[in-house]
């Protein structure tokens, strides 16, 4: 869809609820008026809203993000893979007695990892180079699994832990910690990015969506509009109290 196909399909849908008293309702047909700053808040919240739900399989017979192609092919846009900077603040202190720790940066639009490695950088001409899986662990199970063969670190597995965001700068960012046997020169991230804002018209006033304020097209696949949309109205209509049940 188009800016304008959505924000006309917005204002068509509300009304649709809104104009028609339920049976035996005495009162008098009104409209549901939203500005367009108004509907990109609803569109932008009903699209992040399905993204997540599409992940964790909350749709489509609660099939999970790669469990079809179908759920594949309609989320591919948002796939991004990095590799993250290493982070050097002094802000964060290690809670790991390991060496070979290191603390990244992880992309400022992550919305959740798919995949992660850690890339080994040692004069072990026979390690030296090699990828190894990075498994994340929360911070009480770290100690109990640390020193496990079969759930700690390995030669061929690294282990995660998150450290929170760092708020410092104009852009806030998470930190991660990665626990490797040996020496690591990269840590690399597979990831679903957040999806970008749905704003219908360049926004006045200093107002911004997701720190945009530029007029923004949808970017997820076109089989998905018609969803996002049809969130985005009952997500209005429950704000304005509006009963939904026809």
């Amino acid at each position: 869809m188009t800016r304008e196909e959505f924000s006309n399909g917005f204002t068509e849908l509300i009304n649709s609820y809104s104009l028609k008293p339920s049976f035996g309702e005495q009162r008098a047909p009104y409209e549901i008026v939203l500005n367009e700053y108004e509907k990109s808040l609803f569109l932008t919240e009903s699209e992040e809203d399905l993204v997540t739900a599409l992940y964790s399989g909350q749709t489509l017979e609660g099939k999970s993000f790669e469990e079809t192609e179908q759920m594949r092919r309609m989320l591919d846009s948002l796939i991004k893979t990095k590799e993250c900077e290493e982070y050097t603040g002094t802000d964060i202190i290690s809670v790991t007695d390991n060496a070979n720790r290191k603390f990244f940066k992880l992309p400022a639009n992550i919305m959740v990892i798919t995949m992660e490695q850690a890339v080994y950088a040692t004069e072990d001409s026979c390690i030296n180079g090699l990828r190894v899986n990075v498994k994340p662990v929360t911070q009480d199970e770290y100690n109990n699994v640390k020193d496990n063969p079969f759930r700690g670190v390995t030669k061929n597995r690294a282990l995660r832990l998150d450290c929170g965001v760092n708020m410092t700068g104009k852009t806030p960012f998470s930190v991660v910690e990665v626990i490797p046997k040996y020496t690591i020169g990269k840590y690399i991230v597979r990831y679903l990015e957040r999806p970008e804002p749905i704003i219908l018209e360049d926004l006045p006033d200093g107002l911004t969506i997701n720190d945009k304020s530029e007029a923004t097209d949808c970017k997820l696949n076109p089989l998905l509009h018609r969803i996002i949309l049809e969130r985005a109205v009952l997500m209005a209509l429950k704000v304005k109290g509006i009963n939904t049940e026809k």
